[in-house]
């Protein structure tokens, strides 16, 4: 399936787009963008980093737990390239642009989410909404929102609409979620275990989109 041109910002409804983990009302500032291998794979340490500093400043429980191993983060975006080029998976990026149109800068990305698209028969009007990450320097200006509109609107032109996204009960994301209409379908106890050894809930929530 071929990508729309990644040259120009994606320009999702912004409609409550302040609102962000922590419920303010900023004016959305950044620019969403299809990740594309050709115009952005420079961007893919950026990308690590971005990851984390999100896991070092939120205690998030990315797959990782501190201390940080930069290169192991490195290898497991390259896995997620590799998805995005076998067209398995869509990466959002989210850039505060210093001359719009140019070529992106690494310090210029402020966010990221993906969409995951397993190639299941039984699941083709299905996506997973994975990793949303907005840098801990760009918060409360409406980013985290931003991120998941723009991920709809590729969601929707896949004809992916029933979309799923699960995070650690208790964490910013899950706030994000639910003020942007996702719907709590339960929690897991126990399901991921964090810095201080802790067990966590997992929340999963759903939302669909053609509704």
């Amino acid at each position: 399936m071929q990508q729309p041109p990644t040259d120009e910002p994606l320009s999702p409804p912004v409609a409550g787009a302040g609102d962000d983990d922590d419920g303010s009302h900023a004016i959305p500032s950044g620019s969403p963008y299809v990740f594309s291998p050709d115009a952005h794979a420079h961007l893919t340490p950026y990308l690590a980093a971005l990851h984390g500093s999100c896991i070092t400043h939120d205690r998030m429980t990315g797959s990782f737990l501190p201390p940080l191993n930069h290169e192991k983060l490195l290898g497991w975006w390259k896995v997620k390239m590799a998805e995005v080029a076998a067209e398995r998976r869509v990466i959002i990026i989210l850039l505060d642009e210093s001359e719009p149109g140019a070529r992106a800068k690494g310090p210029e990305l402020v966010g990221a989410v993906m969409l995951g698209t397993p190639p299941t028969e039984t699941s083709p009007h299905c996506g997973l909404v994975e990793s949303l990450l907005v840098s801990p320097r760009h918060r409360s200006r409406g980013g985290a929102r931003m991120l998941l509109a723009a991920l709809e609107v590729e969601a929707a032109r896949r004809g992916r609409y029933l979309l799923r996204a699960e995070t650690a009960s208790g964490s910013a994301a899950e706030e994000v979620f639910k003020k942007a209409s996702y719907q709590l379908v339960g929690k897991i106890p126990g399901y991921t275990v964090n810095l201080a050894g802790e067990k966590l809930d997992e929340a999963i929530f759903y939302k669909d989109l053609s509704a």
